[in-house]
């Protein structure tokens, strides 16, 4: 019988249910699960393995032999081996594995679950341990009920064990990778908010679950904010600056094009002079944190070859990280943190400045909404089912799109982003827009419109104009409301 998920356990019923699939199949699995640091994939395979009775290690940055130790110890608390227990260790790697395999090896041995989260760690301190798996996994347990999981923060060094020219190419069965969440699980921590709130708090605290357990449900916006991102004591009033240095020994180049991308140089040229590098000194740090999860290269939706395109601008997945580089880090490092209360500092400093940053994380989000719609096959929230999702943008960047998707059917949206409230004005500036993008794409039709404001519903009033639009079907207008209740929905599914 498959484990339930915990009702505690906030959304990932995606994730508990592949988990689940890889339990209950009748062959030897070898997953890879892969996860930004604080995105809870930690919590959900350690709960995961302990709703089946499974062996579940997290490695720390330790040598070899004390990692072994560690390993031996858990084996032995497993299997219940009291030598193991007291700390007779196994001599090497290749000893464990083969423990393991003969524990299993019993027609009436239950299934195993053995789970080495942030198994980079364990690769680092021990080089020869993936080959070391591999011969396991080849020759010890190909007959066995055993079921592997190696999971990791550090994305770049999990799609490298896959490499062609690494021991476990070609023995992977299945990849799982954990998203951040939406601003529609904002909402699981500060139940109270309105969806308006759910939007600014996934604007300043960001995308993910370690991040968001911090807010007190109990507190408003602005005590949360003073108190998490403006106190010297807060783990978020600097995290931002030490999100690298778990897995880089020297990160001044790749913390130098973060900063850069988040106060406006999203192009190449424009990186390169504000980081004061050349581009070939850019490309592998820019390719490291696109690998990594932490920015994003985008290109027209126009565009038909996106990795050769030059017009590629690059942003920043993390609303918190964009937030702290654009405005927490010059409080910093003037000092006014600790000399300032946290309270005069987020009236005085970042609530009058919020609406501003509140533009690009509110886009983001429309435009998540769009995708999440497409890879859940919920086409409730459009007339068609997406394909494609995107934004468009003329050469000089002088006139952009917020959204645009491509659907089924021939079908084309095409829609704006307004933190504030939309106006008749906004619409006639769509329609323009919807014209261009339509020419560039050779679509034939006129396209669906679209205008998002980050009002609450009760607080929009449509002019004439827009209800007319919206009655002749020409014209959806999508509130916080709806965003917040629709990624809900879509994530639930």
């Amino acid at each position: 019988m498959l484990p339930p998920k915990p009702a505690d356990l906030i959304d990932r019923e995606a994730e508990w249910e592949a988990l689940a699939t890889l339990w209950g199949s009748d062959r030897p699995e070898l997953a890879f699960v892969v996860g930004r640091r604080r995105i809870g994939k930690s919590y959900v395979l350690a709960r995961f393995a302990q709703a089946v009775g499974g062996l579940y290690y997290q490695a720390t940055r330790r040598t070899e032999a004390e990692q072994l130790r560690s390993m031996s110890l858990a084996v032995g608390a497993h299997f219940g081996d009291a030598a193991l227990q007291e700390g007779a260790g196994f001599p090497d790697w290749t000893a464990l594995f083969r423990y393991v395999g003969a524990a299993t090896a019993s027609p009436e041995a239950s299934p195993l679950l053995l789970v080495l989260d942030e198994f980079p760690y364990l690769a680092e301190a021990a080089p020869a341990l993936p080959s070391v798996l591999q011969e396991a996994w080849d020759h010890v347990w190909p007959q066995r009920r055993i079921k592997v999981v190696l999971s990791g923060s550090y994305v770049t060094a999990m799609e490298r064990l896959e490499a062609a020219d690494q021991p476990l190419y070609g023995r992977r069965t299945q990849r799982l990778v954990v998203p951040p969440f939406t601003p529609a699980e904002v909402g699981a921590f500060v139940p109270a908010y309105t969806p308006r709130d759910l939007l600014r708090a996934y604007g300043l605290f960001g995308h993910l679950p370690g991040h968001l357990a911090l807010l007190n449900p109990d507190a408003s916006l602005a005590e949360n904010a003073a108190q998490l991102l403006l106190s010297p004591q807060s783990r978020l009033v600097d995290d931002a600056q030490h999100m690298l240095d778990a897995y880089l020994g020297e990160a001044r180049v790749h913390y130098s094009i973060v900063e850069a991308v988040a106060q406006g140089a999203q192009t190449w040229s424009t990186l390169t002079k504000r980081v004061g590098r050349s581009g070939g000194a850019l490309l592998r740090p820019l390719q490291w944190l696109d690998g990594m999860g932490l920015l994003e290269r985008t290109v027209p939706i126009t565009e038909r070859d996106p990795a050769r395109s030059k017009r590629a601008v690059y942003r920043l997945t993390d609303p918190y990280v964009l937030l702290w580089y654009r405005l927490i880090a010059p409080l910093v490092r003037a000092g006014s943190i600790g000399l300032t209360p946290p309270a005069v500092l987020w009236d005085e400093v970042l609530a009058p400045r919020l609406d501003d940053h509140m533009g690009d994380v509110f886009e983001a989000a429309c435009r998540l909404l769009m995708r999440q719609t497409a890879r859940h096959g919920e086409a409730s929230v459009l007339p068609f089912t997406p394909l494609r999702v995107g934004a468009w943008w003329t050469d000089d960047t002088s006139t952009q799109v917020d959204v645009v998707v491509q659907g089924t059917g021939g079908h084309l949206l095409v829609g704006e982003c307004k933190w504030g409230p939309v106006t008749a004005r906004h619409l006639h500036r769509l329609r323009q827009q919807a014209e261009r993008v339509a020419q560039a794409l050779r679509h034939p039709s006129p396209p669906t419109l679209a205008l998002f404001t980050g009002l609450n519903a009760a607080d929009v009033a449509l002019d004439a104009p827009l209800r007319e639009a919206i009655e002749a079907n020409e014209l959806r207008v999508f509130t916080a409301d709806d965003l917040v209740r629709q990624l809900s929905a879509v994530s639930s599914s």
